[in-house]
């Protein structure tokens, strides 16, 4: 029907010689005109039959005339053809005010001012304004324009339908040689919706998806959707934080999209950065665990993205954009960023002696605090003599903190530090080290 409409109606002549008023049949003229009807010709409603009376045969012009613009000539009957004429209503054309009104005038060819007229009927077409998209679960595309609140100009008109008659065909317009440049869109006609919503199969590629109005009136460009796939998003993050310590991750997302324009439309993929759009951070604990979600963020102008977490321990991070769609857009997500690891690394809070100069006979104690705080089995390691590291005594921690006195009667200045072994997803650490003088 769109096709045939576009067509049809592109041949229609707007044409003057006949009147927009009404004149009342004269009784001293030749003939006289009258009972001019409007009605379907087929049961389809693609084809309007008007009939009228006269008391004489004659020559009849027939011609629509409407609230809004000059009259229109239709056609003319010669005198021995009958008082009917037949033509596809597509070619009288639509409108999208529906308080417009449209009305059938019948003449004599030769006397103009002899004529009668149809009652009011209207063309009307519905135009959405805008066409909202969503996904269904299998990754359709569902399109749906806003219901029509109109009020009909012209109730009980003879060529009124039942509701809901309307018809939408969408059309999905396509790059047929992204590696070329802008060409001629390949245009894919999809199943004919009877009602105001529908379902458009993904095809893997970007698009543009118009969802076209059409009746018994014929059929006009409706609003689109244009339809964007995301072909690649980067990730980049340290090797290693200390644990709890903020982590900023990056990257960035990008797609392609089909600009059209021209006439006849001509179609180009092109690859662009995805601006201004949700990503969702995902994490694991290690290659064979189950990705979480972290939380969301955004990209920016340049199709970049900031996620900034504290360090819980080792872990796998990548990023994904699900799929997503609104007013006169639908963007299918794809595939997620490959995986990138963090370490992370023990925080030791503090490491020191309670009392870290003493006398000869006092026990020293060593004081321990890390992050993660846990039972970790810390060991207590000091300088010998001979400029070595050397074990000194374990201490098992509580909630991440432990107090160790031991001996010591050696007098002078003395190095120790604290080995902590790898626990809560934080890999193993030494403290700084610290001083014990004994006098």
């Amino acid at each position: 029907m769109l096709k045939r409409s576009i067509a049809v109606a592109g041949v229609a002549a707007l044409l003057g010689g006949v009147g927009s008023q009404t004149a009342v049949a004269d009784s001293r003229s030749v003939t006289a005109i009258s009972a001019v009807q409007v009605s379907w010709a087929d049961p389809e409603h693609t084809n309007l039959k008007i009939t009228w009376t006269e008391d004489s045969p004659a020559a009849n012009t027939v011609a629509l005339v409407t609230d809004s613009g000059p009259p229109t000539e239709l056609g003319t009957v010669p005198a021995d053809a009958g008082n009917s004429f037949i033509i596809d209503s597509a070619s009288l054309g639509n409108t999208a005010n529906r308080a417009s009104k449209s009305w059938i005038v019948v003449g004599d060819s030769a006397t103009p001012a002899v004529q009668a007229r149809s009652v009011d009927f209207d063309r009307y077409l519905y135009q959405p304004a805008s066409v909202t998209a969503s996904f269904t679960a299998d990754n359709q595309v569902r399109w749906t324009v806003p219901p029509d609140t109109s009020v009909d100009g012209t109730p009980n008109d003879p060529l009124d339908l039942p509701a809901g008659q309307d018809r939408y065909l969408p059309i999905r317009r396509t790059d047929p040689d992204p590696a070329a440049a802008s060409v001629d869109c390949e245009t894919e006609d999809l199943p004919v919706a009877a009602g105001p919503t529908g379902l458009a199969t993904s095809n893997g590629k970007p698009s543009v998806l118009s969802v076209n109005p059409d009746n018994e009136w014929g059929a006009r460009l409706g609003p689109s959707v244009d339809v964007t796939v995301t072909t690649g998003i980067t990730i980049s993050a340290p090797a290693s934080t200390q644990y709890g310590s903020n982590t900023t991750i990056t990257g960035q997302v990008t797609g392609r999209g089909l600009p059209i324009g021209g006439s006849p439309p001509a179609c180009d993929e092109v690859t662009s950065p995805v601006q201004n759009q949700p990503v969702v951070l995902q994490q694991r604990t290690s290659s064979t665990a189950a990705w979480t979600v972290v939380g969301t963020t955004k990209t920016d102008a340049t199709g970049k993205y900031t996620a900034v977490v504290k360090n819980p321990g080792y872990r796998e991070y990548r990023v994904l954009r699900s799929n997503t769609a609104g007013v006169g857009f639908a963007a299918y997500g794809g595939a997620p960023s490959d995986s990138t690891a963090v370490r992370s690394t023990t925080v030791v809070v503090s490491a020191k002696f309670i009392t870290p100069t003493i006398t000869s006979g006092t026990q020293p104690q060593a004081y321990l605090w890390v992050d993660p705080a846990g039972t970790q089995q810390a060991a207590l390691q000091f300088k010998n003599a001979g400029g070595a590291w050397q074990g000194l005594s374990y201490k098992t921690l509580y909630a991440g903190r432990g107090l160790l006195p031991f001996t010591w009667n050696t007098r002078g200045t003395f190095q120790f530090r604290w080995w902590v072994p790898a626990y809560g997803g934080a890999d193993a650490t030494y403290s700084p080290v610290f001083t014990l003088t004994v006098k």
